[in-house]
């Protein structure tokens, strides 16, 4: 049973997200409005965690950034000089922090009117410490990622199922020792 306790611990929740929501609204202009957007979407109030544009330049800790931007990695996936999709992982483990939200940004200046395209992908809500996908602007992956920010709230320092199972599995084995030890009295 031990064995399988301690084989529990080192499992990682993986988080994974969930369906997005597409959207064309007037652009946001800065992290501030979207921060504003996200709020009002989800009904939560969130933190911009970290920031990451197309062209290499992450936004970490600062004024509006509450975490250093090493807990993401992201891959954008260029076809011809567009950015239709990307592959994000994170591991929020120390950070304090929980993922919640991803908002995808589309690149493209125009379409006909002052609108941008943007996706808000949520997190599944009991694995927001560590996990991956894969994002994009819109259902058909035809806009161009300009940013990708991501969204949560402080939380991350407890640990998952796994490692509570492990010290508890431990705990008792502990106790199961100091019986045979000591004897039944």
């Amino acid at each position: 049973m031990l064995t399988t306790l301690v084989g529990l611990s080192l499992q990682q929740a993986k988080a994974h997200l969930l369906a997005p929501t597409y959207y064309q609204i007037p652009v946001l202009s800065g992290d501030a409005e979207a921060t504003a957007f996200v709020n009002s979407e989800t009904g939560t109030t969130q933190t911009l965690l970290a920031k990451n544009d197309n062209n290499g330049t992450a936004g970490g800790v600062g004024s509006d950034k509450a975490i250093s931007f090493s807990y993401f990695t992201v891959t954008y996936n260029f076809t011809g000089t567009d950015a239709l999709t990307a592959t994000i992982s994170w591991d929020l483990t120390g950070s304090g922090f929980t993922l919640n939200y991803v908002l995808v940004k589309d690149g493209a200046v125009g379409h006909g009117n002052t609108n941008q395209f943007y996706a808000l992908y949520p997190v599944s809500a009991d694995e927001g410490l560590i996990g991956s996908g894969t994002v994009q602007v819109n259902e058909n992956a035809s806009k161009n990622i300009s940013n990708i920010s991501f969204f949560g709230t402080p939380g991350g320092s407890v640990p998952d199922s796994g490692t509570t199972a492990a010290l508890l599995g431990l705990a008792m084995t502990g106790l199961a020792g100091l019986r045979a030890k000591f004897g039944r009295h």
